[in-house]
């Protein structure tokens, strides 16, 4: 938009020089889109090599069984007293059916099993387990 007065060659320009604002808008967008798939942390496990490559998609149910014992649901931390509960009401808010399970390979299988059992008493059918993919001309490790 352009303001002008018949004053002369000596007149001003009022211009807005939208030219730098969308140069700062590209970068920021560049920058969200490069870190945005590095925020989602999520737990870190050392997971057991399975056969199968198996994966759950973003709005899924997970839940993560570490090296140390603790659950976590979706990446919060949970005591193990309410994790039947937390994943009823989870599932009865979604569409999603199944409950994947990541357990870090240093930890008991009893720990694991006895998750399962809980899931299913509850009710809850559908369960998975996820597991590192077998990358051929590696060696398995345990």
């Amino acid at each position: 938009m352009a303001f002008s007065t018949n004053r002369g060659p000596s007149s001003s320009l009022a211009e807005i020089n939208v030219t730098p604002l969308v140069d700062v808008m590209l970068v920021l967008l560049i920058i969200f889109m490069i870190s945005a798939p590095l925020m989602q942390s999520g737990v870190t496990l050392d997971l057991p090599v399975g056969n199968e490559e198996l994966s759950a998609s973003q709005d899924s149910l997970i839940l993560s069984v570490d090296a140390q014992g603790k659950h976590y649901l979706n990446d919060a931390y949970l005591q193990p007293e309410i994790i039947v509960e937390n994943v009823q009401k989870k599932l009865a808010a979604t569409s999603e059916k199944t409950v994947y399970i990541r357990g870090d390979k240093e930890i008991a299988y009893g720990v694991i099993m006895a998750l399962v059992s809980q899931l299913k008493e509850a009710g809850i059918s559908e369960v998975s387990l996820i597991t590192e993919p077998v990358v051929p001309g590696k060696r398995r490790t345990k």
